[in-house]
């Protein structure tokens, strides 16, 4: 649980996605530089399509409850790019710290 809750994950997380938020354009291409950056390899298409489907629902989510979006992008010591919609960047750093938590991430077999 320590590496989904602590806030050093956390604001790895909320750094990975802003700088994927900025270097893409669209949702799948972000999605992939996170997992790529993480994993070191390009998400098969059903691992695509499962990030795609977390990024949806957790953005609906943040869409819903800005306060949540602000209090998770509040997490950590470094500045927050505030040009990023909150929700947007809020849902992108949820599906980072899951990448981050894969166990392809976390252990080297």
């Amino acid at each position: 649980l320590t590496t989904l809750n602590d806030p050093t994950w956390i604001e790895a997380a909320r750094v990975l996605a802003e700088r994927c938020l900025t270097q893409a354009s669209d949702v799948d291409s972000q999605l992939a530089s996170a997992f790529r950056m993480v994993v070191c390899r390009a998400p098969k298409p059903e691992e695509q399509d499962l990030l795609r489907r977390m990024f949806q629902k957790q953005l609906a989510i943040y869409e819903a409850d800005a306060e949540a979006a602000k209090q998770l992008l509040s997490v950590g010591a470094s500045t927050r790019n505030d040009s990023l919609p909150s929700p947007r960047h809020a849902a992108m750093t949820a599906v980072c710290l899951g990448i981050l938590n894969l166990d392809e991430a976390l252990t080297r077999e």
